[in-house]
C-alpha cells in the first residue's frame, strides 16, 4: 500500500518508517508544519528530517516555504471564542513572537493544529494517487492519539482516501535512542509559540522549586 505520512519531525518518523516498510508498505513522507515557531526552529527540524531521508533513502514531498500565518489563521477561531481572550485575534496573528497571555486553550488549539496538517496531507494523498495517508504524530505519548485518529477518519471520508491507523507509541523510547544514535536534532517542545512558552514556564517552575528545596 502506498501511504503518504505527514511527518512532524525526524525523530517521530523513525519507527513509522521502519514498521511501515517491514509491513510491506511504500512509505512517502510529507513535510507541512506551519505551526513550528520560530523560523530557526522550523529550519532545524526540517534539516534534521532531510538528513534522515538521505540516510534511509526516504521518498519525500516538502512544503518548504515557511508560512506561520496559515497556522495562526487556522487557530484564530479558537482564540476568538476563548473566554480568557484579552487581545484581538488580529493582534495575536500579527505579533506571534510576543508573549501572549491569551493563548488558545489547550487542547483546543492542538485539535485545530491536527486538522490543519492532516487536511493538507489527505488532500495531497488524494491528488497524488496514494492509497492512504497517516501521520508520525501517532508515535508520541504526548499527543492526543484518539483525537488524531478521529480527525484522520473524518478527513478520510471527506477526501476519499483511506486513513492508515497504527499505534506506534510502544516504540517511542526506542525511537529516542535511535535518534541519538543517528545524531538527529531533538526538540524540547511540541512546536507552536504557545507550547514553547509553556515549556519555558515549566522549566522556570522546576528551577524555582529546586532552589526552594536547597
Amino acid at each position: 500500500m502506498k501511504i503518504l505520512f505527514h511527518i512532524c519531525c525526524g525523530n517521530c518518523a523513525l519507527y513509522p518508517i521502519k514498521l511501515s516498510r517491514s509491513d510491506g508498505h511504500d512509505f512517502t513522507g510529507f513535510w507541512y508544519n506551519p505551526n513550528i515557531h520560530p523560523h530557526e526552529e522550523y529550519q532545524l527540524r526540517l534539516n534534521s528530517l532531510k538528513k534522515l531521508s538521505d540516510i534511509w533513502h526516504v521518498e519525500m514531498i516538502y512544503e518548504n516555504e515557511y508560512k506561520p500565518e496559515e497556522y495562526f489563521e487556522h487557530v484564530r477561531y479558537v482564540i476568538a471564542r476563548s473566554e480568557t481572550t484579552k487581545q484581538s485575534p488580529e493582534n495575536v496573528i500579527a505579533s506571534p513572537t510576543a508573549r501572549n497571555d491569551n493563548a488558545p486553550p489547550f487542547p483546543e488549539r492542538c485539535k485545530s493544529c491536527y486538522r490543519l496538517r492532516l487536511e493538507k496531507t489527505a488532500r495531497s494523498a488524494s491528488d497524488e494517487g496514494f492509497d492512504a495517508f497517516s501521520t508520525t504524530l501517532l508515535i508520541s505519548p504526548y499527543q492526543d492519539y484518539d483525537r488524531i485518529v478521529t480527525t484522520g477518519k473524518e478527513l478520510s471520508e471527506k477526501h476519499k482516501v483511506a486513513f492508515y491507523e497504527k499505534d506506534f507509541r510502544p516504540h517511542f523510547r526506542d525511537a529516542i535512542a535511535l535518534s541519538k544514535e543517528l545524531g538527529l536534532y531533538r526538540q524540547k517542545y511540541c512546536g507552536c509559540v504557545y507550547s514553547r512558552q509553556e515549556r519555558e514556564e515549566e522549566v522556570k517552575a522546576k528551577e524555582l522549586s529546586r532552589r526552594t528545596r536547597e
